[in-house]
C-alpha cells in the first residue's frame, strides 16, 4: 500500500469533491435542459387529470428539414373535425388551380317565334358552385339580386313567354347531395345542407321565432326566408334563459319538406332566428327563377328539376355566372369553416380526377396528391371533405406531414393566406389572445362532441417555421377548459 503525505490525502479529497461537484452540476443542468425540450414539456403536460380519458395525438414538424420536433401518438387515427378541411382545401388548389371557376349556364333548347315565345324550356345548368346566389363575396351576387338580372338577360333574348319548364339541370353532381354517414339531427340544418349540382344561397333559409318573453313559453314563428313552397314546420321549442344560446334543432334532411323543430332558444324581447337547409337547392332555383319571370310578365309552363337530361348539346346560351377562384373560395371554407364550400370542391376534384363529380372520387383524388407529396396516407379514412362526418379518421402525422410538403411547394405566405390568423381571424379569432404566440400562429379549428383539433403552420420565438397538428378526442371536461389547455400547447409550440 502506497504511502501518503498528508498533503497528497487532501489534495486527493479536494480532488473527488470537485468531481463530484462537477458532476452534480453538469447532471442537474442536463436534466434542466432536457426538463425544458418541447418533447418533455407535452410529456408531462398530458400526465394531468383533463386528458386522462381523452385519445390524443400531436405531431410539430420543422419546416426546413422535414424533422418532427416533438411528437405524441403520432400515427393515431381519430376524429379531426373541421381540421380536416384544411387537407381538402389544400388538395384542390393542387388539383384544380387556384384560379379554377366553377360556371353556371342558363340556357335555352327549341326555338323563339316571332312573337317572342320560347317553344323549348329555360335550364338553369349547374357545375356545383357553392357560391352561386350568395352574397359573401360579391353583393350582387346575393340571389335577390343575381336573379332578376338573369330573367332581363331571358328578356333581352327576344323571350316574351316560355312554352315549356324552367328546368333545374343538377346532372352535374350525380351523387347524393349528403354524406351517409352524416348524423340524423344534423341534417336539417344549415351546416349539414350537402352539395348540390344546383346550390343557392347557400342552401340556407331562415327561421323567424316572435314571442319569447317568457321562460317555458313556445315561441311563435313568424315566417321563413326565403319563402319556400310547401315548406311547413312542427314547432317544438321552447324559451330558455336569455344566456343559453340557439340550441334549436331542425330535424329533416334532404327532400323533406315537413321539418321537426325542437330544443331552446334563448329569452328576449325581440325576434330570434335560427336557419336550417333547404330541402331541394336546385327546385328552389327553379321556382325562384319563375317567380322573377312573373314579374316581368313572362309566363312559363312550371318549373322542375332534371337528373338525365337528353340533347344538352342542342341548347344555346343566354348568359353565364362564374364563381370566385378557387383560392378565394378555399380561404372562405377554412376561414369560416364553411361545409358546403368544402363538399362541393371534393366533388369538383372528383370530376376532374375520374370523370364523375363524387365525393368517392374526390377523396381519391386527394390520396393520390398525398402520395403524390410521398405522404404517408394509411391513417386516413375520409367519409367526407368537410370532417362534419364522426367517421374520419386521420393521424397528427398526417396532417402536419401534408401542410409541411405543400408549403414547401407553394410557400409560406401562400400557405398562410389560405389560413385564418390565431387571435384575429376567422374561427379562431378568439385564440391565443393573451398569448405570445399571438400573431405568429396561422391555423384550422376544429371541433365536435368531446373533439378539439388545431392544424397549422407557426413562426417560433426564434424565427424558425414549423407546421403542427393537435388532435384530441374523448375528453370529459368542458370545451373551454379542453381549449384553454391545447392553446398552451402550441404557445409551448411557439416558445421551445
Amino acid at each position: 500500500m502506497p504511502q501518503w503525505s498528508i498533503k497528497e490525502m487532501l489534495y486527493s479529497i479536494l480532488d473527488t469533491r470537485f468531481s463530484l461537484i462537477l458532476f452534480i452540476c453538469l447532471s442537474a443542468n442536463g436534466f434542466s435542459q432536457e426538463s425544458n425540450t418541447l418533447q418533455s414539456k407535452l410529456d408531462r403536460f398530458l400526465l394531468s387529470s383533463e386528458f386522462k380519458y381523452a385519445s390524443v395525438s400531436i405531431t410539430v414538424v420543422d419546416y426546413e428539414t422535414s424533422e418532427h420536433l416533438a411528437q405524441v401518438n403520432p400515427d393515431m387515427s381519430i376524429i379531426p373535425a373541421s381540421s380536416l378541411k384544411l387537407l381538402t382545401t389544400l388538395s384542390a388548389v393542387e388539383l384544380l388551380s387556384d384560379t379554377f371557376q366553377f360556371v353556371t349556364r342558363i340556357t335555352h333548347d327549341g326555338y323563339i317565334e316571332a312573337d317572342g315565345t320560347l317553344k323549348g324550356n329555360i335550364y338553369i345548368e349547374g357545375t356545383g358552385d357553392p357560391t352561386f346566389g350568395s352574397g359573401k363575396f360579391r353583393e350582387e351576387m346575393d340571389f335577390e339580386k343575381l336573379f332578376p338580372r338573369i330573367a332581363k338577360a331571358i328578356t333581352d333574348k327576344g323571350i316574351s313567354c316560355v312554352d315549356g319548364y324552367i328546368v333545374a339541370d343538377e346532372s352535374e353532381f350525380n351523387a347524393f347531395p349528403i354524406s351517409p354517414s352524416w348524423q340524423w339531427n344534423d341534417l336539417g340544418n344549415y351546416y349539414a345542407s350537402g352539395a348540390w349540382g344546383i346550390n343557392i344561397n347557400e342552401n340556407e333559409y331562415k327561421i323567424i321565432f316572435t314571442n319569447r318573453s317568457t321562460i317555458g313559453r313556445r315561441p311563435s314563428i313568424s315566417h321563413h326566408y326565403p319563402y319556400i313552397p310547401n315548406l311547413v314546420f312542427s314547432n317544438e321549442v321552447s324559451v330558455d334563459s336569455s344566456h343559453t344560446g340557439d340550441q334549436a334543432y331542425i330535424f329533416g334532411g334532404p327532400y323533406n319538406y315537413q321539418k321537426r323543430i325542437v330544443g331552446t332558444i334563448p329569452q328576449g324581447n325581440k325576434s330570434f332566428t335560427i336557419k336550417g337547409s333547404i330541402p331541394d337547392p336546385p327546385l328552389f332555383a327553379a321556382y325562384f327563377l319563375s317567380e322573377k319571370l312573373k314579374e316581368r310578365k313572362i309566363k312559363t309552363g312550371g318549373y322542375k328539376t332534371e337528373y338525365y337530361p337528353k340533347a344538352k348539346s342542342q341548347r344555346k346560351l343566354i348568359t353565364r355566372i362564374k364563381s370566385p377562384y378557387l383560392i378565394d373560395i378555399a380561404q372562405a371554407a377554412n376561414y369560416d369553416s364553411n361545409n358546403l364550400y368544402c363538399e362541393a370542391i371534393l366533388k369538383a376534384m372528383g370530376k376532374k380526377k375520374n370523370g364523375e363529380a363524387t365525393g368517392q372520387n374526390g377523396i381519391a383524388a386527394i390520396r393520390g396528391i398525398l402520395r403524390k407529396f410521398g405522404v404517408d396516407h394509411k391513417a386516413l379514412n375520409m367519409e367526407d371533405g368537410s370532417g362534419l362526418s364522426a367517421r374520419n379518421n386521420i393521424s397528427s402525422h398526417l396532417l402536419a406531414d401534408f401542410l409541411q410538403q405543400f408549403t414547401k411547394k407553394k410557400g409560406i405566405e401562400y400557405t398562410k393566406e389560405l389560413l385564418p390568423k390565431a387571435g384575429s381571424q376567422g374561427t379562431v379569432r378568439g385564440v391565443l389572445r393573451n398569448s405570445p404566440a399571438q400573431g405568429h400562429v396561422w391555423m384550422k379549428s376544429g371541433s365536435m362532441n368531446r373533439v378539439l383539433t388545431y392544424t397549422g403552420i407557426l413562426q417560433d420565438s426564434r424565427g424558425n417555421w414549423k407546421t403542427f397538428s393537435i388532435m384530441i378526442n374523448g375528453f370529459d371536461v368542458k370545451y373551454r377548459v379542453m381549449r384553454s389547455k391545447v392553446e398552451k400547447m402550441v404557445g409551448w409550440i411557439y416558445r421551445y
